[in-house]
């Protein structure tokens, strides 16, 4: 899921499956090198001949025959493929525990941030707020005991696997990766791997025969993306997928009404972006809301929508209010690349409205803030301080929903509607007046 905005993680999601999953997880084979000298202090690794792994069907749960990883701080299994192994940690997040399908560098990166990713939160806000439900061409969902109020938060959890995303082509072979994935979630402690489990099967009709989803279709099902950082090499990087199996009932809508973000410790936090009403369901979006409608459909076809496209309330509408939604979103993203030019000549108030109310009928509230930002420094533009203010202060408070309140551009757009007529837009429209049209050069952001 590579369409987050700018946080220092990127957010690129499957049982909240029970209200206490999250309470109960608080208390051949390719012979890789042995890591170089000098390296990570006190990794201990075992070669893959020593450990058995017996891998989950559609009715047994994956797990490790004989012992458990040895060790409880990090430790190398010797399973790989080529760069990636399987690495493991019982004890982190809580006794949580966090597993790895990555290159040693990048276990390195994760290894130097354990004290951050101990501080994630696992917790659900308000259990009373919801109950699951099964939802149709969706699978196990949920939806809203009673009416909730935007800005309410919902969940929290941190992550049990982190996968680089470059596994998925540079292991060509589907049983290679499918035996590192299935070590991964094998040497989980118990407790959350049953957590874990439970998706195997989720959404799938009862009885004899009925395969279970492989922990690659999990994966690639729920892409949360963080990135470890930037690697000298260009070619290569350090994007993973982040895996939280709670989120496995929250599912996909186009146009959902929860948001979520990932913060520093790589737990993911979800909160309600718009007014919900009882019997709604709670969702989010697993793809780019902006994606063209036939590929948001093909994408939930293949990866969530049990074999069928995807059946939100915008997709089920009927093709003349599809067509309708198509044309508004493509002008929203033809505005939002002008407003976002500082150099375009001919931006009026009247352009501005309509792009917001184009933004409101496409109830894009999970994805808004960047929007009212842009809003806001082009009525500042055109020397309207008190619309600037008005949706500098809405960009704050979609910000803190969708990216939480520390975010660097919360931030940003907290001191901009602080002090209107002291910002660098306001201040570039009486330059420009002055100078007939010639103002001085804006940064951009990111």
């Amino acid at each position: 899921m590579a369409w987050g905005r700018r946080s220092i993680v990127r957010a690129l999601l499957l049982g909240l499956v029970a209200q206490l999953a999250i309470a109960s997880a608080d208390g051949d084979a390719n012979k890789a090198d042995p890591p170089p000298a000098g390296s990570t202090e006190g990794l201990v690794y075992e070669a893959i001949d020593k450990q058995d792994v017996i891998t989950g069907n559609a009715t047994t749960a994956s797990k490790p025959a004989g012992k458990k990883a040895p060790v409880d701080g990090w430790w190398q299994s010797k399973i790989c493929s080529g760069d990636y192994c399987v690495y493991t940690n019982r004890k982190i997040n809580k006794g949580r525990g966090l597993n790895l399908v990555t290159r040693f560098s990048d276990f390195q990166k994760v290894e130097r941030l354990e004290d951050h990713i101990n501080k994630g939160e696992n917790k659900v806000e308000d259990a009373g707020i919801f109950s699951e439900t099964t939802i149709v061409d969706k699978g196990i969902g949920i939806v809203a005991n009673k009416a909730i109020r935007r800005g309410k938060k919902f969940m929290s959890a941190t992550p049990v696997l982190f996968i680089h995303e470059d596994l998925f082509k540079d292991v060509k072979k589907r049983a290679d990766r499918k035996r590192l994935l299935e070590a991964a979630v094998a040497y989980l402690p118990d407790e959350t791997r049953a957590i874990f489990d439970r998706q195997r099967v989720q959404g799938l009709e009862p009885g004899e025969g009925r395969k279970a989803r492989t922990v690659e279709d999990i994966i690639l099902g729920a892409p949360f993306e963080i990135n470890l950082g930037f690697e000298m090499n260009q070619e290569q990087h350090s994007r993973h997928y982040a895996h939280y199996p709670e989120m496995a009932v929250v599912q996909h809508d186009c146009r959902p009404n929860m948001a979520y973000h990932i913060d520093n410790s790589f737990a993911i936090k979800t909160t309600v972006a718009r007014r919900t009403a009882i019997g709604e369901e709670l969702t989010i979006a697993y793809v780019d809301p902006f994606w063209p409608r036939y590929k948001r459909q093909a994408w939930v076809q293949k990866r969530r929508g049990l074999g069928k496209p995807c059946s939100c309330k915008l997709c089920a509408s009927k093709e003349e209010q599809l067509k309708e939604s198509d044309i508004r979103t493509n002008d929203i993203q033809d505005i939002l690349s002008r407003l976002k030019n500082h150099d375009t000549p001919d931006i009026t108030e009247e352009e501005i409205d309509k792009f917001l109310e184009l933004v409101a009928k496409e109830r894009l509230e999970a994805r808004i803030s960047e929007l009212y930002e842009y809003a806001a420094l082009n009525y500042n533009y055109l020397g309207n301080d008190v619309k600037a203010k008005k949706y500098a202060d809405l960009a704050v408070q979609a910000g803190i929903i969708e990216e939480g309140p520390e975010a660097n551009t919360v931030v940003a757009n907290r001191i901009f509607a602080s002090d209107i007529k002291g910002h660098y837009s306001y201040q570039f429209t009486i330059k420009r007046r002055k100078a007939k049209g010639k103002g001085p050069s804006i940064p951009q952001r990111a």
